[in-house]
C-alpha cells in the first residue's frame, strides 16, 4: 500500500466510515497529532475521540478528499467534509442543518504508517452554519463593525 492510499484510509475509512480500528493500523505507536485540540490526547486515542465527538454532533458525516499529492514522505490532502447537524457540538445542541467545511491535511509517512499530522479545518465556517457564532460583519470600507 503506498503512502497515500494509508493516509486516505484515514479520512476515508476512520473519519467518514467511522472504522475507528482502522487507526491502530494506519498510525504509529508513537503518532503526533500536532493539531489536537486542547485537553485531547495527541496520540492515537485522541484521534479516536475526535472522530467521537464528530460523529456525536454530525452522524452522517462524509469526507471526499478534492485533492491529494506527496513529496517524498509527506503526504498532503484537501478533503471536503459534509453532513447534518443531527447532535450536540461544540457546546451547540443539534439544529437539524447540513453542513460543510474543508480542512488541508499533511501527514508525515513512515514504514507504511503516518508518525505524525498537521491540519487547518473551516471552523469558523462549521460554527457559523451550526449557530454557535455569527458571521462576520464587514462594512463598505472594508473595516470591521
Amino acid at each position: 500500500m503506498t503512502d497515500i492510499e494509508v493516509a486516505r484510509r484515514i479520512v476515508m475509512d476512520a473519519f467518514s466510515e467511522s472504522k475507528l480500528d482502522v487507526l491502530d493500523e494506519v498510525l504509529t505507536p508513537d503518532f503526533v497529532n500536532h493539531n489536537a485540540p486542547p485537553g485531547v490526547d495527541r496520540g492515537i486515542e485522541g484521534v479516536k475521540q475526535i472522530i467521537a465527538m464528530e460523529r456525536r454532533g454530525i452522524p452522517d458525516m462524509r469526507c471526499e478528499i478534492l485533492w491529494e499529492g506527496q513529496d517524498g514522505n509527506i503526504v498532503f490532502q484537501h478533503v471536503l467534509v459534509t453532513g447534518t447537524h443531527d447532535g450536540p457540538l461544540f457546546g451547540v445542541q443539534a439544529t437539524g442543518r447540513p453542513v460543510r467545511w474543508r480542512e488541508m491535511h499533511i501527514a508525515v509517512m513512515r514504514d507504511g504508517r503516518c508518525a505524525e499530522h498537521w491540519g487547518v479545518t473551516d471552523m469558523a465556517g462549521l460554527w457559523v452554519q451550526i449557530g454557535k457564532a455569527g458571521p462576520p460583519v464587514v462594512d463598505l470600507q472594508g473595516t470591521r463593525a
